[in-house]
């Protein structure tokens, strides 16, 4: 069978969705010996990453996967023709999106959550709205949905009436660099570089209403004073979108000097980070898996994250978890990790269990079963 996946969000600067297709890749690379992959992939990306994608066939296309206005109708309408000549028996679309209006291969799409369903606030109104009627697309036209979470599977089988044989369930990993960092001059050197200078806890995310960043402020307000003679709030992520609130409520805190926003960090010192932090910070709204988790839990860091949609089934018992609507909740659960080094302890070594449940050859080969399934 010969296979094409959309290759166009490897980034230099990926987060999620990237690190999920480079990971996939790479997965079934090693799991898959009998059927042949093309990947998707612009100029650009050729240039950037020439050893990663000389591995593979390519098929090279004018547009990115950031280009909606012209990128998608070409994806729609122009894609399944030009397709033709290259004999594809299943095309993968790993971010939402596979062509939906063709007879000539089969089609898959992973579908990572519906936050433009339920959460349509906290992204940008008009990208809410183009991503519910993509949604709707993809669940009416490809031969099989893909979803990182039973959570998210589950969902769209009740909001969307889909037959439930054609929604798989593949949970995701995270990459083999998020482990325990022993070196405590790396971890020294890199609280020095961001003015770290006491005990921390760490967030890690897109700054982006999602996130909940704002019951987290308020949460931190509430324990600062017990809090802050001893710790700093250490945010790692770049600024995403509908960001102005967080920082006008940050503004207004008194613990406001001792917040740390490292922006983009890279791959190589996030793992750093993580060991250094006392525990990790997770109050999302929503999300579809929750990677930060198992990233933490993989570096030995105790986690702290809400207990909505697909975060329990990606933590088990490995998490304290919070309610992320009341930030009196989040600010006793923060006291209660910060001081109690035996808590600390057992929700490591649970982590430790959970996160082992996931890899990335786990991925790959439940990955290949919804190809054969399908095709």
């Amino acid at each position: 069978m010969k296979i094409m996946i959309d290759a166009r969000s490897v980034d230099v600067r990926q987060s999620g969705v990237g690190n999920y297709v480079t990971h996939l890749i790479r997965g079934l690379r090693a799991v898959d010996h009998k059927n042949h992959y093309v990947l998707m992939v612009t100029r650009k990306q050729k240039k950037a990453f020439p050893d990663f994608f000389k591995e593979f066939d390519n098929y090279t296309v004018p547009f990115s996967s950031e280009n909606h206005v012209l990128g998608d109708p070409w994806e729609f309408f122009v894609l399944p023709g030009a397709l033709k000549k290259t004999s594809v028996n299943l095309f993968h679309g790993p971010a939402f999106m596979a062509p939906p209006f063709h007879k000539r291969f089969k089609s898959v799409a992973t579908i990572h959550d519906l936050v433009a369903f339920h959460h349509p606030h906290t992204i940008p109104t008009k990208y809410a709205y183009y991503m519910r009627f993509l949604i709707k697309l993809m669940i009416r036209k490809v031969d099989a949905i893909i979803t990182d979470s039973e959570f998210i599977r589950d969902e769209i089988i009740k909001m969307f009436r889909v037959d439930a044989g054609r929604v798989f369930t593949v949970p995701i990993s995270v990459s083999e660099i998020f482990k325990p960092v022993e070196d405590m001059e790396k971890i020294e050197a890199l609280k020095e570089r961001f003015g770290i200078r006491k005990r921390y806890f760490l967030h890690v995310g897109n700054i982006e209403p999602r996130k909940n960043l704002i019951n987290l402020f308020r949460a931190c307000d509430i324990a600062w004073d017990r809090l802050g003679k001893d710790f700093q709030l250490v945010v790692v992520g770049k600024r995403g979108w509908l960001y102005g609130e967080i920082f006008d409520t940050l503004k207004q805190a008194k613990f406001a000097d001792d917040v740390i926003f490292t922006g983009y960090v890279q791959d190589k010192d996030i793992p750093v980070l993580y060991s250094g932090a006392e525990f990790f910070v997770f109050p999302s709204l929503y999300e579809g898996f929750g990677l930060p988790i198992l990233e933490a839990m993989r570096c030995g860091v105790p986690v702290i994250a809400s207990h909505v949609a697909s975060l329990p089934e990606v933590g088990g018992d490995a998490v304290f978890y919070v309610d992320p609507y009341d930030p009196k909740d989040i600010a006793e659960k923060i006291l209660t990790l910060a001081y109690n080094n035996s808590l600390r302890e057992r929700l490591k070594e649970k982590g430790f269990l959970q996160a082992s449940r996931f890899s990335w050859e786990k991925t790959a080969r439940k990955t290949l079963d919804v190809y054969e399934a399908v095709g």
